[in-house]
């Protein structure tokens, strides 16, 4: 009824899974043709998604580079009292 709404459904298309020659699998890296063939399949599929390939990651990455700067000088405003 109220602030109901559904989050975005996000995916990750830096990686797949793959076999292995014994049967067990594992997480390769995608090539960059191959993220921009699932982005579109995904968004085609569901235009809300949020898709994570390595342009996003390392924006991400790049917003919270500097976050440990933030967190000390919280802590120097809390023991400076």
């Amino acid at each position: 009824m109220f602030g109901n709404k559904k989050k975005p459904t996000v995916y990750d298309v830096t990686h797949k899974r793959t076999k292995t020659w014994w049967g067990g699998t594992k997480q390769v890296p995608t090539s960059k043709a191959e993220q921009r063939k699932l982005k579109a399949e995904l968004l085609a599929h569901d235009p809300r998604c949020v898709v994570i390939d390595d342009a996003a990651r390392k924006r991400i990455e790049k917003e919270h580079e500097l976050d440990w700067i933030d967190q000390l000088e919280a802590l120097g405003a809390i023991f400076d009292d």
